[in-house]
Formats: structure tokens, sequence, C-alpha cells
């Protein structure tokens, strides 16, 4: 498949998680669009990835996708004296 053909084909989020991103779970691509960080395209009630959003995922990676609430809990958990 070409650079054009693959940039402009739709995955869907399981395609995308399983085949494109090297196994990462549906539930993660579902928080990274809830919290912004990853930008899908909806066709009525489906959500896809394009191939230009995952290539972009590729290259830069996601940042950590934890909530906030999981992180102030982490940080009480192991206070530094």
């Amino acid at each position: 498949m070409s650079t054009d053909e693959r940039s402009s084909k739709l995955y869907p989020l399981e395609d995308a998680a399983s085949q494109e991103l090297g196994g990462i779970s549906v539930w993660t691509i579902r928080k990274g669009i809830a919290q912004g960080v990853i930008r899908p395209t909806r066709l009525g009630t489906r959500i896809f990835l394009s191939g230009d959003e995952i290539a972009r995922i590729q290259r830069e990676g996601l940042p950590s996708l934890k909530s906030k609430k999981e992180l102030h809990k982490n940080s009480n958990a192991n206070p530094k004296h």
C-alpha cells in the first residue's frame, strides 16, 4: 500500500490498536480520544483513526494517559523525604 493510500484510509479502532499501533489496548485509544490526545474520525456512531493520525502516533508516541486523579493518588503514595 502506498503512503497516499495509507494516509487516506480509515482504520476501525480495533484494527488500529492491534495491527497498526503494536497491540495497544482499544481502551488506551479511547482514553486518548477522551483526553484530546488522539484525533478520531467519526462516521455516524463509528469511530476510526485515519492513516495520518496513526502515522503521527507512531512518530510522536503517546504521552502518559493516566488521569489527574491517578497521578495525584500515586504522588501521595510515595512521599519524598
